[in-house]
């Protein structure tokens, strides 16, 4: 049996994850505002990922009600994000940066660090930082975006490093493309004033060339099932 701890998983791709997750009866943490699944093996974790403090103990406490003992693999999947604001920097307050800062990098790291030092160092562990093309390209008007994918990508390649002897350790960070979730929504929603490139992001929509969520979830839940497929860090969904 394997555990999954995933956060924003009360719909897109963190949902559909979870869905697979429990199909196969594996357990589950998830970590959001909201809960969208009631499960046996379902344990949700009501908590605003803008605001870190308090979390770890929260999920302390959720590993009590799990039999451990039954559990041979631990999947942490850092999914949550937020795309607001988009626009030039020196339009956005210091409170609108720190919630961006804390959601996309600072909750992530914070994740990562309690899920390496809650289990035995036996245990074998994946942790996927879900990635995007906003990591390796400047996109105008996402300084926020681009800026905190980036560095979650640099902090996957260190988690790599700094573990690449342990054996049954895993770091990854994976692009799931465009996919068709309510941060897409958010974007078309957008003016032209506050993203140029918004023309593009509504053809894509009318277009109908957003990918499924599932679809998604399909081809990341495929490639951890089997940590010895994995020989990289980055993963792209285009590529799997």
């Amino acid at each position: 049996m394997k555990l999954f701890i995933i956060s924003g998983a009360s719909k897109g791709l963190g949902a559909s994850l979870l869905n697979l997750a429990l199909d196969d009866s594996h357990i589950a943490i998830t970590i959001s505002r909201t809960k969208n699944n009631k499960h046996p093996h379902h344990f949700h974790i009501a908590h605003d990922l803008a605001k870190p403090k308090g979390l770890d103990s929260k999920l302390d406490k959720a590993l009590t009600k799990i039999d451990l003992k039954k559990i041979k693999t631990v999947h942490l999947i850092n999914n949550a994000a937020v795309i607001e604001p988009i626009g030039d920097i020196e339009n956005f307050k210091l409170e609108d940066i720190e919630k961006h800062l804390k959601v996309n990098f600072l909750t992530p790291m914070a994740l990562c660090s309690w899920v390496m030092r809650s289990f035995d160092k036996k245990m074998p562990i994946t942790i996927v930082n879900i990635s995007s093309g906003a990591a390796f390209h400047p996109i105008i008007n996402w300084s926020l975006y681009c800026g905190t994918k980036s560095g979650l990508k640099m902090f996957t390649d260190c988690l790599a490093v700094d573990y690449q002897t342990r054996k049954n350790f895993r770091a990854l960070s994976f692009s799931p493309g465009v996919m068709d979730t309510n941060m897409q929504s958010t974007i078309r929603k957008q003016t032209k004033k506050t993203f140029k490139n918004i023309g593009k992001f509504k053809q894509l929509k009318q277009k109908n060339e957003l990918l499924p969520p599932d679809k998604v979830a399909m081809g990341l839940y495929s490639l951890i099932q089997s940590q010895k497929n994995i020989t990289e860090t980055h993963y792209d969904i285009r590529n799997l």
